[in-house]
């Protein structure tokens, strides 16, 4: 079973390296579509999401991955998404804000973080990190709400000035 969870990481890694590089290369070479501008945002919210859900299966991880932490996420996820879709149709944009793209990068550390624990784990057996990537995770949580909270404040002031 380590074996899969390190070939997980493997993918999971090469798949978020690969997302970002698609993003930087659009921008370079001015390839942005209104397509890409909305959907890889949602990409990036279902590989996130999608690693938490299969966590929360997982029995070593039942005391550092809780529900209800995958439930704000999806939550947050699920209001930005709503919020990003009534924007167009207002005729404006929603634009990933900085603190976003720094919310989804600690995602995708936890995520590489609870992966590593998976796969090294009983391979360290003088140290628990579980502590401190439990506290991490409710940390980026937190961040996660945070960060929903910011874009409806911010895009709502928008949404009202346009009508």
């Amino acid at each position: 079973m380590k074996n899969s969870y390190f070939i997980a990481l493997i993918i999971f890694v090469f798949a978020s390296i690969t997302d970002a590089l698609d993003g930087k290369l659009a921008r370079k070479y001015d390839v942005v579509s209104k397509f890409g501008l909305f959907m890889d945002p949602l990409a990036d919210k279902i590989l996130v999401l999608a690693a938490f859900l299969v966590f929360l299966r997982i029995d070593i991880l039942s005391n550092i991955v809780f529900p209800w932490m995958v439930l704000l996420m999806f939550l947050r996820d699920l209001l930005v998404t709503i919020l990003r879709i009534i924007m167009k149709k207002a005729g404006a944009t929603m634009v990933t804000s900085k603190l976003a793209k720094l919310k989804t990068t600690f995602q995708l550390i936890s995520i590489i973080a609870l992966l590593l624990l998976l796969s090294f784990n009983s391979r360290i057996p003088f140290i628990d990190f579980s502590h401190y990537i439990r506290f991490f995770m409710i940390t980026v949580t937190l961040f996660t709400v945070y960060t929903g909270i910011d874009y409806y404040y911010k895009n709502l002031k928008i949404i009202y000035n346009k009508t």
